[in-house]
């Protein structure tokens, strides 16, 4: 029988659940905050700094495409309890051994996205095979709330640990440490999942889903407002950590850091959008989320330090409300295999943030700032314009989101 909400089992396995997603989101954004310090220690631009997280969220990308999939065959807790073991060993292996080479620390970190889509890739199966239907939508909020802590957590870990003890390699060292024995936690909390989740994989079967949720122009769309949206969301704050290590701000690593709690906007509209969406309609939302973010933009040449915070906050409230739409639109216009749409749109999602700061760069090196914000108002009102012209609206949502870390 699954289990009901609110029993003992239920907070066994939400509570192992969101812990492991704490475990994943700490040991990948950690290194935001530090960008700054590992372009100055290995002498290196901006777009060679931001490598430090965009190589995590490629190798990400690629783990998603096979682990998805996979745990079909393995079982979900296998592979979930198997991230949360590799990805902290190498985040103290990065720590510990000093690399010389960045190359070499590029390759540990894509290696670690890798592993890291092991979480992503079957909480919400576990959860769904485990739980009730009713107990499966409070578990999913609980679990919503560790991915956003989890990301704000690694931030400010990564950033006051460096601050604190002298050093980026530590601010490792700390985060794999703190995850180790969260990870213990899991191991002894998470229930053995039921024999019937277990089914053959067939490499062509899966690919086949995916092949045709990329001839669906539904998903298609809405992929691209994931992917856009979360590369110009993502990047503008990786780009930000660096203006705001120089003068005239001059802020260490441990107050850039803080930046990172302007995410918590996010967390409530997010929430909140699924409400707004039976009202009037998620095109209208992903839409109207796109454009937030568009003024944010502007809004952020204001120079002075407090507008800046103001429209990073915003901009946070209006990419979790179009992405929390987007991924809503995804099971919802899926005809077959919703859980291999939603993968590709996890896909689309990490590709885009990993390919965003690159694209960004010429715009960086150009005119600063205002490079960052042109390129951002060009992509945003795009894809704003592309989900105006193909996006059909359909029935009020009747399925959860794709759950993904902020």
């Amino acid at each position: 029988m699954p289990y009901q909400q609110n029993s003992k089992g239920f907070w066994r396995v939400t509570s192992a659940v969101s812990a492991a997603s704490l475990v994943t989101f700490f040991n990948l954004y950690l290194v935001q905050p530090l960008l700054p310090i590992f372009a100055q220690d290995y002498q290196l631009s901006a777009l060679g700094a931001s490598a430090m997280l965009s190589a995590a969220m490629l190798g990400m990308a690629v783990g998603l495409l096979l682990l998805a999939s996979l745990s079909d065959a393995l079982g979900r807790r296998k592979i979930l309890l198997l991230s949360i073991a590799v990805v902290p060993s190498l985040s103290l292996l990065i720590g510990l051994a000093h690399p010389s080479s960045f190359y070499a620390l590029i390759g540990l970190r894509f290696i670690q996205g890798f592993c890291l889509a092991g979480v992503p890739a079957v909480a919400i199966a576990y959860l769904a095979e485990q739980l009730d239907a009713r107990a499966l939508v409070k578990a999913v909020g609980i679990f919503i709330a560790a991915n956003s802590l989890g990301g704000i957590g690694g931030r400010l870990l990564g950033g006051w640990s460096a601050d604190l003890l002298g050093s980026w390699q530590m601010a490792f060292v700390v985060v794999a440490l703190l995850s180790l024995v969260m990870a213990g936690a899991v191991l002894m909390l998470l229930p053995t999942e039921r024999a019937t989740s277990i089914q053959p994989w067939r490499l062509s079967q899966s690919m086949r889903h995916y092949l045709g949720h990329l001839r669906n122009p539904q998903l298609v769309c809405a992929y691209l407002v994931g992917g856009i949206g979360f590369g110009v969301f993502i990047n503008q704050f990786s780009y930000l950590t660096f203006i705001l290590a120089e003068a005239p701000y001059s802020l260490p690593a441990s107050l850039t850091s803080l930046l990172f709690l302007s995410y918590l906007g996010g967390t409530f509209t997010a929430s909140s959008s699924g409400r707004i969406a039976q009202r009037y309609g998620g095109k209208r939302c992903i839409i109207l989320g796109l454009l937030v973010m568009s003024l944010a933009s502007l809004l952020s040449l204001v120079d002075h330090l407090g507008v800046l915070l103001l429209a990073m906050v915003i901009s946070s409230m209006g990419f979790f409300f179009s992405h929390a739409q987007a991924s809503a639109w995804v099971n919802q216009h899926a005809t077959q295999a919703k859980a291999s749409a939603s993968a590709l749109y996890t896909i689309t999602y990490y590709i885009g943030a990993a390919s965003g700061g690159a694209l960004m760069q010429p715009f960086y090196s150009a005119w600063g700032w205002a490079g960052i914000v042109l390129f951002s108002l060009v992509a945003l009102l795009s894809v704003a314009l592309i989900a105006q012209r193909f996006l059909s609206e359909a029935d009020p949502l009747a399925s959860l989101p794709t759950i993904l870390p902020r």
